[in-house]
């Protein structure tokens, strides 16, 4: 069975978690380029405020988007990302004061167990990381860049819904999104050796030799499944889409030469 699968909602295009999806109750996408009103991308799909977007190109973005998903900015929040390993329960939406998605600053893992609150963090090579258990009825989304991973967000994510609502791993099922894969991403021995000190013996599976002398691809992809399951979340689905590979559908900062928009990455409790 696919793991991910795109459809269109009144013209945004959506990626959805479908291994995910397919437990029933929860609903796990990843934002298209296309389908919004962002002029420096040709009518781009941009979430942030931050690459020099007009802020109401930015909102409009946001709106379609909730809205392709029945919500609104009060039933969404999303992570002020700082590459960090804070997990931050939510308890519930509100707009901001200019009706847009509510920022909740310096995390990078946000958790909740209320039906109809999408949780959201912004991308554009970064790991996004699902997390869904069925049983309690919990959702979690993170965001990994290197640091993220190799501070351990995935795993402290899943101990946070375990202290928070109880949760057993093994009944918690996760899904990598679209991000760089292994095929693409080039880092220097900078971040080599944090990957190492962390992942200790498995590092050597995460990184693999480049082309050129002193670099190594690393696959991220891997690395957060290992934290995950290091957690001992019971299911890790990888939907496999490197957002380098294929930046005609994402948002690449990598391929772009760091003139990309951000994708979305949305869950939310049915």
């Amino acid at each position: 069975m696919s793991v991910a699968t795109w459809a269109e909602h009144d013209g945004v295009p959506l990626l959805h978690l479908t291994g995910l999806e397919a437990l029933g109750g929860v609903r796990a996408v990843f934002t298209g380029r296309r389908g919004g009103v962002s002029r420096r991308w040709d009518g781009g799909l941009n979430w942030s405020l931050s690459v020099g977007d007009r802020p109401e190109a930015v909102r409009e973005n946001r709106r379609r988007t909730l809205a392709a998903l029945g919500l609104d900015p009060g039933s969404a929040v999303m992570g002020g990302l700082v590459h960090g390993n804070r997990v931050v329960a939510v308890e519930d939406g509100e707009a901001d004061p200019a009706g847009d998605v509510r920022l909740i600053p310096g995390a990078d893992g946000l958790i909740t167990d209320r039906a109809g609150l999408a949780l959201i963090i912004t991308a554009a090579d970064c790991v996004p990381v699902y997390l869904y258990d069925p049983v309690r009825r919990a959702i979690g989304m993170v965001h990994a860049g290197w640091r993220g991973t190799v501070a351990g967000i995935a795993a402290e994510a899943v101990r946070a819904m375990r202290a928070r609502y109880g949760c057993d791993p093994a009944d918690i099922q996760a899904a990598i999104g679209p991000s760089i894969g292994p095929c693409c991403y080039e880092v220097d021995e900078a971040v080599a050796e944090p990957v190492r000190r962390y992942f200790g013996g498995r590092a050597e599976a995460l990184l693999r030799p480049s082309a050129r002398d002193g670099r190594h691809m690393l696959d991220l992809w891997a690395a957060n499944r290992l934290d995950l399951e290091s957690a001992g979340v019971g299911r890790v689905h990888v939907a496999g889409a490197c957002t380098a590979c294929q930046s005609d559908r994402f948002f690449s900062h990598r391929a772009e030469a760091g003139g990309a928009g951000r994708g979305a990455a949305v869950i939310v409790l049915c």
